[in-house]
């Protein structure tokens, strides 16, 4: 997911949910806006959405609400994925079928 960097954490009501996230589909729409919606996190009422343009995800805060993630957060996870993933590769060459 190359360029989406700008993320805000949202809570939910589950039950009001579907009904919020197409309102935040046609407002996005309407303006021309990329956005991904992210998996929610097991057991929580959170999402995050995330955004090319940090200045989009402030408009997005504004208009529906939620909280901008730490940037640095989300480059330190992105690293320890690619670290997690040089470690697998490394053990199925040392030990291959």
């Amino acid at each position: 997911m190359p360029g989406f960097n700008h993320q805000v954490e949202m809570k939910l009501d589950p039950v009001s949910a579907p009904e919020r996230l197409r309102r935040i589909e046609s407002w996005c729409g309407d303006w021309q806006i990329g956005f991904r919606v992210l998996d929610r996190f097991p057991g929580s009422d959170t999402v995050r959405i995330a955004f090319e343009d940090r200045g989009l995800a402030r408009a997005f805060v504004a208009h529906f609400g939620g909280v901008l993630v730490d940037e640095n957060e989300i480059e330190n996870a992105m690293a320890g994925d690619a670290a997690a993933e040089d470690a697998y590769d490394r053990l199925a060459r040392e030990y291959p079928d």
